[in-house]
């Protein structure tokens, strides 16, 4: 077998007769890998893409808004993609990547951290650079336990000194944890795409499309629950699966999914009495958290003070698709005054910044 010599630096290495030299990047998809022997090199991987799978909440409009973007622009196009796990940050990195093949741009993927990788970055051509859980690769320096900053490291090369136009994209879980000096930056990252959880429309959708036989009360079941809980992308593909279920029930499948670990949410509480008046604060509740420890709320005013109790386990889905969470106790402020005679007629909740539920007395 030939051998094939490359010489670099006043370094001749030996090949086999299968190397191959290119020009430019060939069109693909590589990882960055490193090694102390051998240095930053490129390994081919399969290309990413969607699929069949649907795409749900705009993401095909965004994908379109940054490619026209970059074809404007004369630099580097900085992409960031915030959001917790299972908002879909994900799918849209793969939306991405799959976009840049169709459009003849390379993409490389980044996923561990090494001294020199941003000068080795710095001699590709023109190609779409992920960084996958950028704050977790790469430390911000911020934490006790922390390491040196070594986000800093890129800001010379998202600034776009270089004579080669790229696209840079990260996706980021906690944006508290990224370089002030990458955040509220348009310069270097012109796009801050934020995805959130899915909205009660899109988990009626995501629903119908993959529990396509289960019933459209239980599907509204589901829907009126993501007003209380955030569910994640995640969560929906596990409830749809349970849902194809014969008989399935919405309250039986979210009683045993793991899903349980929801984080509290703030709500709106009023109290509205027959004349009119009403009694309102905020709380933070967990109306998923089905134990038997009462949630007690204290509304207060200058003439009236109401507590009231309720059992989460309680809340119950009612048949017409409505949220009920029962008032087990209506109690006096202290243990020697009464109850007061009048009692409100109505006590609502509203999720701050979406859907209000209600209960009668």
């Amino acid at each position: 077998m030939s051998s094939t010599y490359i010489e670099t630096g006043g370094q001749v290495r030996v090949y086999d007769s299968a190397v191959q030299a290119h020009d430019s990047l060939p069109l693909g998809t590589y990882r960055v890998r490193y090694s102390i022997k051998e240095g930053f090199s490129l390994q081919r991987t399969e290309n990413l893409g969607v699929g069949s799978e649907k795409v749900y909440g705009r993401r095909e409009a965004k994908v379109d808004k940054i490619f026209r973007t970059y074809a404007r622009f004369e630099r580097n196009l900085g992409v960031m993609l915030s959001g917790n796990k299972g908002q879909g940050k994900s799918m849209f990195l793969r939306m991405l990547a799959a976009r840049a093949i169709e459009s003849g741009i390379p993409v490389v993927l980044v996923s561990e951290d090494a001294e020199g990788i941003v000068d080795f970055l710095d001699t590709l051509d023109e190609c779409l650079v992920i960084f996958d859980e950028f704050e977790k690769t790469f430390s911000s320096g911020r934490g006790p336990l922390d390491g040196p900053n070594r986000q800093n490291q890129f800001l010379t090369l998202f600034d776009g000194t270089s004579s080669v136009k790229r696209i840079y994209c990260l996706t980021v879980n906690d944006v508290q944890d990224v370089s002030h000096y990458i955040v509220n930056r348009p310069g270097r990252f012109h796009y801050h795409m934020r995805f959130d959880y899915p909205s009660p429309d899109d988990v009626r959708e995501y629903l119908l499309d993959q529990a396509p036989h289960a019933a459209a009360s239980e599907i509204e079941n589901a829907a009126l629950f993501s007003r209380r809980v955030n569910l994640t992308y995640d969560h929906l593909r596990a409830i749809a699966f349970e849902m194809n279920h014969p008989d399935a029930t919405f309250a039986d499948i979210v009683e045993d999914l793991n899903i349980k670990a929801v984080e509290p949410s703030t709500y709106r509480v009023e109290a509205t009495y027959p004349d009119g008046s009403v009694l309102a604060d905020e709380s933070v509740l967990n109306l998923h958290e089905r134990s038997d420890a009462s949630r007690t709320i204290e509304l207060r005013s200058t003439h009236r003070v109401l507590f009231f109790s309720f059992i989460p386990r309680d809340v119950v889905f009612e048949d017409d698709g409505t949220l009920s969470v029962p008032v087990q106790k209506i109690e006096a402020l202290d243990e020697d005054e009464e109850v007061p005679e009048e009692l409100p007629a109505r006590i609502s909740l509203t999720l701050i910044g979406q859907a209000s539920y209600s209960f009668e007395r």
